[in-house]
């Protein structure tokens, strides 16, 4: 199975008291484990590091940057052609407050044909892989 792995997983396997810690790290475990690969979009990574510094500090995000190679993930880096997908997902939505992330990653689902994300943002409802 592909998988793309949200920011949203990565800081609740990260960060230490995050309410999705224990679902998150499992997630990305289990399915390592099965041998499903797993991919990141390069500026998904750019997303959690700021986040983690937000939330927690530069200290967290150190380690983060440190702990990457062993999560195994395989970075997707955003091209000019995904960019351009993603523009028009995000330009398409009528929704407040839409993440240009996010309409990255589906264009990334789309193109490379991923068969769901890991994440607990709703709006991936589709897309989502919980267990």
């Amino acid at each position: 199975m592909k998988l793309l792995v949200d920011s949203d997983c990565l800081v609740g396997a990260l960060k230490e008291g995050d309410p999705h810690q224990k679902v998150a790290t499992k997630l990305l475990k289990s399915h390592n484990e099965k041998g499903d690969t797993l991919y990141v979009l390069n500026i998904v990574l750019q997303e959690t590091a700021t986040v983690l510094s937000h939330r927690t500090g530069m200290i967290a995000v150190r380690l983060f940057f440190q702990l990457l190679p062993s999560l195994d993930l395989s970075i997707i880096k955003l091209d000019d052609e995904l960019e351009k997908s993603a523009w028009d997902i995000f330009l398409h939505q009528t929704k407040k407050g839409t993440s240009f992330v996010d309409c990255a990653n589906l264009a990334v689902c789309d193109f490379y044909k991923i068969d769901g994300i890991l994440s607990f943002d709703e709006y991936y409802k589709d897309k989502l892989v919980t267990k």
